[in-house]
């Protein structure tokens, strides 16, 4: 593919990078309606560790038009935030560009780098632009000073707030009285203020406006990060233990998932000490037991392992022997997550270190490792393609025909039925404003068209919680398993998936079970959430606009399923059933190292 890229301003200034880039990508099957987007990623690199960050391009700044797709942008970036593991060591390295576009991908594009605009202060941090890349020194004694500064402006900051909340003590009475007054309508209440007794809203009020004047944040997650730390710290002087591994979770309460299949590898060796600490609650309402647990666990572990985004480990430094090993719930690299989204709504800020604590990431493919490094902020080297863990079921012949036994004895009307699996993910960006536009598959409509032969079950995702109305008359072929039943166990029983962007779709290619896209907002989600990859030339299954379109496919059995191998194989570099093992042996490794 043809592409010209220029860089059109460099300018360091303190301890930031602007950087202005534009830029164009020609093909002739490029029009106005081509959803395909330019991605360019800045690679950073300092001979210890690696990191991928998205050169921000806002969908405003794309236009497409006569087989061409013009780009540019404009963003700041804060140098000392580029790497983690490394940060205090201050030392030199390079930035590359990486460039993609539709079936387009490449590292370290040789384009030449000469700015128009190139400025810098050579304070903190000076550069030297050498052919395709740019070379960055650190002025380490300028660092050091700032952050000595930096502490004294915090202390500084810290103790006039203690100043400020002293003073505000004497006006509780006066807010108590204004909080009266707002039940009687004199006075509005915070809109952010809804609790629906009366003492508590009163309080809520009080602590509001003390906050306004000593500038002090009185809030549950601030006071819970507080008492993590104060966890953690009073076990940091116990020593690690050197065989333990502790699996923490926060989004279950038992034994499941990729935990389960690892675990049972790792009980084999009976040298270990393995603990489970699970709870379904944020760390905003974890209990005073759950964070002493927690702060315990962070501080006596060898390894802990993950299997989901836990912001309350961020919150802590741990000792250098104590290891985190992600074992990210989704497949393959779908939906862009984490720093990824930077720019954009929900994106994580560059400045978090949020995911950045990690040693270890496993992942189903070597493709995979640049996505999870660019999403996840930590080097290229930390991703580890050892598979998926929950995917070696899909590769059991027993566990199969027993699933298969057991849900025809559960569901016997659906015996001799073609099973279509209705799995489509949520819209909205978090749990609380989750949900699935459900008016737009209608299944009185469905089931109408495609007849008696065809079933439906539905699997919503966990944040959705609305329901489909399911007609008496169809209650004998449609069920909603919703809230039971795990979604890779249905695989073993669908004729057909009908989904849009979830993740699903890997663990279907394993089976090659033929799926259709129901992407009726596929402009609108690659806009506002985007892919890794591009969407329309690399899905596994035909995509549908329409409810018709839908029925059509199904009808005609037109799946565009000979896309699924190529997918499959992008995405899984081991078809065998061994990932549990792999990954089992990948912590048992860091176990036994000194």
């Amino acid at each position: 593919m043809q592409y010209k890229l220029s860089v059109d301003n460099v300018n360091i200034e303190n301890q930031n990078l602007t950087l202005g880039i534009s830029g164009e990508f020609l093909d002739s099957s490029f029009d106005e309606d081509t959803l395909s987007t330019p991605k360019v990623i800045l690679y950073f690199e300092n001979g210890n560790e690696d990191r991928r960050i998205p050169f921000v391009i806002k969908a405003n700044n794309i236009t497409r038009v006569d087989g061409k797709i013009m780009f540019k942008g404009e963003y700041t970036y804060f140098l000392n935030y580029i790497f983690w593991k490394t940060r205090m060591k201050n030392l030199p390295f390079q930035m590359y560009i990486n460039l993609s576009c539709a079936g387009f991908y490449e590292e370290k594009i040789p384009v030449k780098i000469q700015p128009e605009f190139f400025e810098q202060d050579n304070n903190f941090y000076s550069c030297k632009i050498t052919d395709n890349h740019i070379d960055f020194t650190v002025n380490p004694k300028a660092i050091k000073k700032d952050i000595k500064k930096q502490k004294f402006v915090v202390l500084f900051d810290s103790l006039l707030k203690k100043v400020a909340f002293l003073l505000s003590i004497p006006l509780v009475p006066i807010y108590i009285v204004m909080g009266l007054l707002t039940f009687t309508g004199y006075i509005n209440m915070p809109s952010r203020i809804s609790a629906e007794n009366k003492l508590v809203r009163l309080a809520s009020y009080v602590v509001y406006r003390m906050s306004t004047v000593c500038r002090e944040n009185f809030s549950k997650v601030r006071f819970k990060r507080r008492a993590i730390r104060k966890a953690y710290k009073r076990n940091k002087k116990k020593n690690v233990v050197e065989n333990r591994v502790t699996f923490y979770s926060a989004r279950r309460n038992e034994i499941s998932g990729n935990f389960e299949f690892v675990y049972n590898k790792l009980k084999e060796h009976k040298d270990l000490d393995i603990q489970f600490l699970f709870n379904t609650n944020t760390f905003r309402f974890m209990t005073k037991e759950q964070i002493k647990e927690f702060g315990e666990a962070c501080a006596t572990s060898k390894v802990i392992v993950l299997d989901e985004f836990t912001p309350q480990i961020h919150l802590l430094d741990l000792k250098p022997e104590t290891k985190i090993v992600q074992l990210w719930h989704a497949c393959g690299a779908f939906k862009t997550f984490g720093f990824t989204r930077l720019g954009k709504p929900k994106g994580s800020p560059q400045k978090t270190r949020m995911h950045r604590s990690y040693d270890y990431v496993t992942v189903s493919s070597e493709y995979c490792k640049k996505c999870h490094s660019e999403g996840f902020g930590i080097a290229t080297d930390n991703v580890i393609p050892t598979g998926i863990a929950r995917t070696d079921v899909l590769f059991d012949k027993e566990y199969k025909e027993n699933f298969i036994k057991k849900f025809y004895k559960e569901y016997p009307d659906l015996k001799d039925k073609k099973i279509i699996l209705f799995a489509p993910t949520f819209r909205g960006n978090v749990k609380e404003s989750a949900y699935y536009p459900i008016d737009l598959f209608d299944v009185n409509k469905v089931c109408k068209k495609l007849g008696d032969d065809y079933a439906i079950i539905i699997k919503h995702h966990p944040f959705v919680t609305e329901q489909h109305y399911i007609p008496e008359k169809y209650k004998d072929r449609v069920i909603d398993l919703s809230e039971n039943s795990e979604i890779n166990d249905l695989l073993f029983i669908s004729d057909v998936i009908i989904t849009d962007y979830s993740s699903l779709v890997f663990e279907a290619s394993l089976l090659e079970v033929p799926m259709l896209f129901y992407a009726f907002d596929l402009k609108s989600y690659i806009k506002d959430r985007d892919f890794y990859f591009d969407f329309e030339a690399n899905i596994p299954g035909k995509i549908c606009k329409s409810e018709d379109e839908l029925i059509t496919a199904i009808l005609e059995e037109d799946y565009e399923a000979d896309r699924i191998p190529a997918f499959r194989d992008m995405f899984f570099d081991n078809l065998d059933g061994n990932s549990s093992q792999r990954i089992a042996d990948l912590i048992y490794s860091l176990v036994k190292k000194s």
